[in-house]
């Protein structure tokens, strides 16, 4: 496994080493937490000896509205899809990477001033890193969160701003502390959001649930892939607002996100999810999911770019 200090970054414009990539002490982007990020997956097919890139196409879209909310001038007028996706080959083809990596694209108000605001120049830079399991693939064991999910007119959560991300180190240091390997955020009002830092599904009567988006989630590129595969393979996904108590009563659950990949959810709280195995349904969509990223079924190659 690669050293991702060794390799090269992009960072204001360039590939350059990744001692070079620095900032100040004094840089808003830090002090204040103000930039935007997103995650992606390379994968590394070792029959075909191709390296495959996920949902370029939906994670710049992503990251350009997010850019927009945060008046990421600099960025809007630099970067259309083409060359955002341009930047990213670029740096796998730099460090000539032939295995798994995570890319982790981010861009940040970039000045050395005073004052939490967004009219500051911005910047992008993006650097790789090894990473396999985020969470365990064969089942985790979640608690129901004391802290609630940010709401959309106070810190918009369909976007990965990285001061929201506050909200989550919360939220996953207190399950850890518990004993348990992920949380599970409710909103304001009581209701099923999503993990920590991943979408949230349970399977019930056959039946694939998920919030919808207006229920306070992060837009998952990778939710929008796992639905579009469960209706492909017959499976019903219904969006709808999900009570606590039925993550207690549902058949299966498991999370899903760029990091987390799929992974089965076990346990929730102290109640076993199902009879505290992994799930049939679970089981199919993590296998297809891992078969899709690497190349491995034709049908949903338009979704990866070959680097």
């Amino acid at each position: 496994m690669f050293d991702f200090k060794e390799m090269k970054v992009f960072f204001r414009g360039n590939y350059v080493p990744y001692s070079e990539a620095q900032l100040s002490i004094a840089n808003t982007g830090f002090i204040y937490g103000l930039g935007i990020f997103t995650g992606m997956r390379a994968h590394y097919n070792e029959q075909q000896k191709k390296l495959f890139v996920f949902r370029i196409k939906e994670h710049f879209e992503r990251f350009r509205n997010a850019c927009k909310l945060c008046h990421y001038d600099h960025f809007l007028a630099s970067y259309d899809e083409k060359k955002f996706g341009e930047m990213i080959l670029g740096l796998l083809r730099e460090n000539n990477l032939a295995e798994d990596a995570y890319i982790r694209i981010t861009n940040f108000s970039d000045e050395e001033t005073i004052t939490p605001k967004f009219l500051y120049k911005d910047s992008l830079c993006a650097y790789l890193y090894p990473l396999g399991n985020y969470i365990s693939t064969s089942g985790v064991k979640c608690m129901v969160s004391s802290w609630v999910r940010v709401e959309d007119n106070a810190l918009p959560a369909r976007a990965k701003f990285t001061g929201a991300y506050i909200n989550t180190a919360f939220a996953k240091t207190d399950a850890i502390k518990h004993g348990y390997d992920d949380a599970i955020f409710l909103d304001s009002r009581g209701h099923v959001v999503e993990g920590s830092a991943a979408n949230l599904f349970l399977v019930m009567n056959g039946q694939l649930i998920t919030p919808p988006v207006t229920d306070n989630i992060l837009e998952g590129i990778t939710r929008g892939s796992v639905m579009e595969i469960a209706r492909d393979e017959g499976i019903p996904v219904i969006e709808r607002t999900i009570d606590r108590t039925e993550l207690y009563k549902a058949d299966e659950a498991f999370l899903c996100g760029t990091g987390v990949q799929v992974a089965p959810v076990t346990q929730i709280d102290t109640y076993a999810v199902g009879n505290g195995a992994v799930g049939p349904v679970a089981k199919k969509l993590q296998a297809l999911y891992f078969d899709v990223v690497r190349g491995r079924v034709d049908k949903y190659q338009r979704w990866l770019t070959q680097v």
